[in-house]
């Protein structure tokens, strides 16, 4: 795994784990028995994921652009 990799990588676990804290806080995770809400907050989840994976990509091929 190259530097650059390893730096994407903790960074898109950093935003994960943010997502999950402001959830927690927020009071908006669901119960065992609320598998609709879990499916919506899944959903949802994968989609910040995506963006935020996305985001992270198009900033590294900035950055290596620039060297």
């Amino acid at each position: 795994m190259t530097m650059e990799s390893e730096h994407f990588q903790r960074a898109l676990g950093r935003l994960e784990a943010a997502v999950e804290r402001v959830e927690r806080a927020a009071g908006t995770l669901p119960t065992g028995s609320d598998d609709t809400r879990l499916s919506e907050l899944e959903a949802r989840h994968r989609k910040l994921r995506d963006g935020a994976t996305d985001a992270l990509a198009r900033l590294d091929r900035l950055i290596g652009g620039q060297s």
